[in-house]
């Protein structure tokens, strides 16, 4: 007797046996038993979920003599017999591929209108419909439509997109989805104790991560390490055979980037390529692993989605520690990058290696936020004020010291900060109100009147108060003034002249041009470089981004 391979011995021959696939199984089950079985279906899904053992098993139910109430066929009457062996003159299996013009959908369209042989339908299995040629699909939608009573038709396909609209309109859509790693082991595992073999958890775990979802890819491979390594299987001779990489390798490659080690990261990755594991898959394997990681760091609720163990699912709690939900991106947007390039690439190790540096980088690298936070920081522990992100202070304005507090109200005093601050603070406003930010810079606060700040414009810009004047730029505007000030402040527009400053003097009458008065802008910027080197606000700046002051522009 000749071998029969796992995923033929070990087909579903009752709807119960179908792994994953319970959405699929409960809505015909419960067509089968409440006689509302539609004329056409159409089964869709990656490969080796189960479309056609889905459809096959359903032609056995509707022909079952002795189904009884149940939905589950008999498998043994002459008819279940028949099915399964493929020798039924009533079910009717058609591979799409090699049967696609349109004169072999015109003779299945002249026979269906023969009366079934033993059963009380006519059942065609179509396999890979999408294969099917334009001509033969509209050929087939009159029939596919209006079908004799005692036909059906099941189609099955993997890519949907193909089928025409006019066909999927015309039957029932199911969508098979991955089966899950779980669902994969605990029926390798039911296979292996049925078959008498011995295989480690951690091998059955390796198999099923290699089949990506697909129950009889995970029968084939499970049948190929049997004939290769006998009846006793380790994880080491599935990552042998097949060049995969083991999950410890994945868990500490990725704290190695976490971590920034790039050594530790380039050595693994010689290792794994120098033993023959597939490097492509390991970018696709880490991939899943760093999303896993992003996931959990935003959504821990989601962690039932991950098909971990529970001691895998500890690591990865682990390295969502080592880094913020930001870093984490970008190594996921690298290896995404990476991915897409290692099936192309003439040297797939060069891929991995740059992508590995990359990603470690971009977990260690202090980020913009970081930095902000840093300044603000010690401008809260007595050191100068920091500049807001991405706000460029003028050199002339920063330089200028505040005006001296004695004496002065303390509304007084607080107007005078925010003339100060104002460049600033009109970065953080265009954060939210973008359009308006060019219409502020001609306005300036004045004075604080109570819980009011009074920002004024020049009458020569009076027509660009009902630019800002809304409630978006109000509100951004009183948010930043609020922060500024450490109190909840509202804002009011006006349009006045601008009151000089006490401490500026009113400026002479210009002196009569002297012979060599070109020479006089030279030495500007010189004396402007030295009072901004002196600032304190540049002086802290310069020191934590280790800069320095190198030229003086208006």
């Amino acid at each position: 007797m000749s071998y029969e391979v796992l995923a033929r011995k070990w087909r579903p021959q009752q709807f119960e046996q179908v792994v994953g696939q319970d959405h699929v199984i409960q809505t015909l089950a419960r067509a089968i038993q409440t006689n509302r079985v539609a004329h056409a279906y159409l089964f869709v899904g990656p490969r080796g979920t189960g479309k056609t053992t889905t459809a096959r098993l359903l032609a056995k139910a509707l022909n079952c003599p002795k189904r009884g109430k149940n939905a589950d066929p008999c498998d043994k009457c002459d008819s279940c017999k028949e099915i399964v062996a493929g020798n039924s003159l009533d079910v009717i299996e058609i591979d799409g591929a090699s049967n696609n013009n349109v004169d072999q959908v015109r003779d299945l369209r002249d026979n269906v209108r023969y009366a079934p042989a033993r059963g009380p339908y006519k059942i065609y299995i179509i396999d890979e419909v999408h294969m099917l040629s334009a001509g033969a699909f509209n050929a087939l939608l009159k029939t596919l439509e209006e079908p004799p009573p005692h036909a059906k038709f099941l189609l099955a396909t993997t890519d949907v997109h193909k089928v025409p609209a006019t066909i999927l309109s015309r039957c029932q859509r199911f969508d098979l989805r991955r089966i899950g790693l779980k669902e994969i082991v605990g029926r390798l595992k039911e296979i292996a104790q049925a078959e008498k073999w011995k295989i480690s958890e951690e091998a059955l775990l390796a198999i099923a991560r290699g089949a990506e979802g697909g129950l009889r890819d995970a029968e084939s491979a499970l049948d190929q390490i049997v004939a290769f390594k006998g009846e006793k299987i380790e994880e080491a001779d599935v990552l042998g055979t097949f060049g995969l990489v083991s999950w410890t390798t994945i868990d500490q490659l990725a704290t190695a980037v976490l971590k920034g080690d790039a050594a530790a990261a380039l050595k693994t990755v010689a290792e794994l390529d120098e033993g023959g594991r597939d490097l492509q898959r390991l970018v696709q394997e880490l991939l899943g692993h760093f999303r896993n990681v992003l996931v959990w760091k935003h959504a821990p609720e989601l962690a039932d989605s991950f098909d971990l163990t529970s001691a895998q699912l500890d690591g990865l709690k682990a390295q969502a520690a080592l880094a913020d939900g930001e870093k984490l991106l970008r190594v996921v947007e690298i290896l995404t990058e990476a991915a897409n390039q290692a099936r192309f690439a003439l040297s797939r190790r060069t891929v991995v290696e740059v992508a590995l540096l990359k990603a470690a980088r971009a977990a260690t690298v202090v980020s913009l936020d970081e930095l902000i936070a840093q300044i603000q920081a010690s401008s809260a522990d007595g050191g100068a004020p920091a500049p807001s992100a991405g706000t460029y202070i003028p050199p002339a304005r920063a330089a200028a010291p505040p005006p001296p507090a004695h004496g002065k109200r303390p509304g007084h005093d607080e107007a005078a900060h925010l003339k100060s601050r104002w460049p600033a603070l009109l970065g953080v406003i265009a954060e939210t109100a973008q359009l308006a930010a060019p219409y502020l810079k001609e306005a300036e606060p004045l004075r604080v009147e109570g819980d009011h700040v009074i920002l004024g414009f020049d009458p020569e810009f009076g027509e660009h108060l009902k630019r800002v004047d809304t409630s978006r730029t109000r509100l951004a505007i009183e948010k930043a003034l609020g922060h500024e000030l450490k109190r909840t402040v509202g804002v009011k527009f006006a349009i006045e002249e601008r009151p000089q400053a006490e401490s500026e003097p009113q400026p002479p009458p210009p002196p009569a041009p002297a012979p060599k008065a070109q020479e006089a802008p030279a030495k500007a910027p010189a004396a402007k470089k030295r009072n901004l080197a002196d600032d304190p606000i540049v002086k802290k700046t310069a020191e934590l981004f280790g800069g320095d002051v190198f030229d003086v522009r208006e």
